[in-house]
């Protein structure tokens, strides 16, 4: 052992390791907060060019549905389900259009476009009822689900 290994530290040594210790943790702070721009980033331009091509599959009749709309369809005085009920996308809004029937519960699982838009209910002896789905292209991937129960009235 070294008889100077015991010696205190002067003052010029002890700023010299605390800038060091600064240095390293200014290092690794700029260095996560670089890394969190860069994922930002990369999300927005992902997000953004997912918006670009649904738009631009929809300009070109090209779109694909990926927005799943579930739920179930009851009477709305009894709360029983109603069977067989016929869930379509409005025709009032614009193409394509998608449907599904509910089944013997009055459980449906409709895949069609993430816009927003009108689905149309109907039922045999029900009023029809027509219900807006989808979210604002700011708000969406282009991928999503949305739960929605339907309550009819009978005739």
């Amino acid at each position: 052992m070294r008889s100077d290994d015991l010696r205190p530290a002067t003052f010029a040594e002890e700023e010299t390791a605390d800038l060091r210790r600064q240095y390293i943790r200014q290092i690794v702070r700029l260095t996560l907060a670089f890394g969190a721009l860069f994922a930002l980033v990369f999300l927005a331009l992902a997000w953004s060019g997912s918006a670009v091509r649904f738009g631009a599959a929809r300009v070109a009749d090209r779109a694909v549905p990926t927005w799943r709309v579930v739920g179930t369809v009851r009477n709305a005085l009894n709360q029983s389900p109603v069977p067989w009920a016929s869930i379509d996308d409005d025709p009032m809004g614009q193409p394509p259009f998608y449907h599904t029937d509910a089944d013997r519960n009055g459980s449906y699982d409709l895949l069609t476009l993430a816009e927003p838009h009108r689905i149309r209910i109907a039922a045999p002896g029900y009023h029809p009822t027509i219900i807006g789905i989808g979210r604002i292209w700011f708000l969406w991937l282009p991928r999503g689900k949305q739960t929605l129960d339907v309550q009819l009235y009978p005739e």
